[in-house]
């Protein structure tokens, strides 16, 4: 009876692969980036904004962390978007209090670092069985973070709590501001990703099984936006042609496929057979008979909770930093994806903290230093759907400068703290990894 491979030794041989490497230098193609750059740079710019109108610069920093919110849900329906954008502003807004309340309580920063550790591994769950997709939970960490700020008193929790919530709502306005003007945009841009990927299926030929699944993903993820649209009055018309132009994409694709009769209303026999609309509550009890993101998120849990301790340990001052890049480095399904994460994160971070320094170090009044963080926020957003490690670069800056928004910073110790905490959280990430597998394995089949 043939043995069957310890996962510990086949996880730790797929981290070796040099292959890695090149993956995480490639470049990756990516549309529909602008308006997305546009929505979370205006709602930054909004909510900083409000604060300097009203005087409370100092809860400016709080305020714009709150309106990351607007970072998930880009391509979803709006009818969806409203959905989830309201869940995320729910768990920022509670990870964000939890953590700020401990530490006002003087709560000890292993107990703290340890419920941000549980809320990291919570929020890697949700995302999972909410398929949220990207940033995931990282930046509810990143939101959990910001409660350690300190000092902090109580009236400092309620102060931050509600520049915080105020932030997230901000983000949820803008996010839907499309709603008004172009209700069916998520399910055109759906619709001309499908035809683009059975165009690169067909021209890659029998061969081309990558492309093939490719485009019937996207396939499938145009009927779940077109079902959405589908239930409301709004863009019920709209979808009905988008899902006729669909039927042709997809028949392209499956030649087998029945035709519609020529003889057919052809804007409603294809709307008739998408599938019922998916909402989240759907999403969640589809996923929570798979078991991933139990295993996904006690991987995170033990991560971070390794990373923030071994962080504390060595004396670096923002152990939450290395919780964050542990949690960042495992919103994957596979060890390629983590090690792959891992090295664009921690060579990112690096080179992202030494373009950091200079602007830390400036000491740039408020109001240009607002500027520069909306400027940043865009440029992540066009380049991080193509390359994650050079997102790094902008988004190292931003988040310090965010931090340097709630009060003074030392430039280069700040700088060289987001660095190595970075590192030591990615590495942990990948251990994780390695480390941490399910205790019963499906068996492997003789001669497999």
């Amino acid at each position: 009876m043939p043995l069957t491979p310890s996962p510990v030794l086949t996880s730790a041989r797929d981290v070796l692969d040099p292959g890695h490497l090149r993956a995480a230098l490639r470049v990756n193609p990516a549309d529909a980036t602008l308006a997305a750059a546009l929505r979370v740079g205006a709602a930054a710019a909004v909510v900083l904004a409000l604060s300097a109108a009203v005087g409370r610069t100092d809860l400016a920093a709080f305020a714009s962390l709150g309106a990351l919110v607007i970072l998930y849900g880009r391509y979803e329906p709006y009818r969806r978007r409203a959905a989830l954008l309201a869940g995320v502003a729910g768990v920022f807004v509670a990870a964000f209090v939890v953590t700020a309340s401990l530490t006002a309580a003087g709560a000890p920063t292993l107990v703290v670092l340890a419920v941000v550790a549980l809320v990291a591994g919570v929020a890697t769950a949700l995302c999972t069985l909410v398929r949220t997709g990207p940033p995931g939970a990282s930046i509810v960490v990143f939101a959990a973070a910001g409660g350690m700020v300190g000092p902090v008193a109580w009236a400092d929790v309620a102060e931050r709590g509600v520049a915080f919530a105020l932030g997230a709502a901000v983000a949820w306005v803008v996010g839907m501001s499309g709603w008004l003007v172009r209700p069916s945009a998520p399910a055109r841009l759906a619709v001309r990703r499908a035809a683009d990927a059975v165009r690169r299926s067909l021209d890659a030929g029998p061969e081309g099984a990558d492309a093939a699944r490719a485009a019937s993903a996207a396939v499938a993820r145009a009927r779940d936006v077109l079902a959405d649209d589908l239930s409301h009055r709004r863009t019920r018309d709209t979808a009905r042609v988008l899902a006729a132009e669909l039927a042709a994409v997809a028949g392209a694709l499956e030649p087998s496929a029945p035709s519609v009769p020529d003889d057919a209303p052809r804007a409603l026999a294809p709307a008739d057979g998408l599938p019922p609309r998916r909402r989240l509550r759907d999403d969640v009890r589809a996923g929570w008979r798979v078991p991933g993101w139990r295993l996904a998120g006690v991987r995170v849990v033990l991560a971070s909770v390794v990373a923030g301790a071994g962080t504390l340990a060595a004396g670096l001052s923002h152990p939450a930093w290395a919780q964050l890049g542990a949690t960042a480095t495992l919103q994957g399904a596979s060890t390629r994806h983590a090690v792959v994460r891992a090295l664009q994160r921690g060579g990112g971070t690096v080179l992202g903290a030494l373009l950091a320094w200079p602007l830390l170090a400036a000491h740039l009044p408020f109001a240009a230093t607002c500027v520069v963080v909306v400027v940043l926020q865009v440029v992540t957003e066009v380049v991080v759907g193509r390359h994650y490690g050079l997102a790094m670069l902008t988004i190292t800056p931003m988040a310090l400068l965010m931090t340097s928004l709630g009060g003074s910073v030392d430039p280069a110790g700040i700088a060289a703290s987001r660095a190595l905490d970075t590192v030591l959280g990615a590495v942990v990430g990948v251990l994780a990894v390695v480390l941490v597998h399910p205790r019963r394995r499906p068996a492997v089949p003789a001669g497999a």
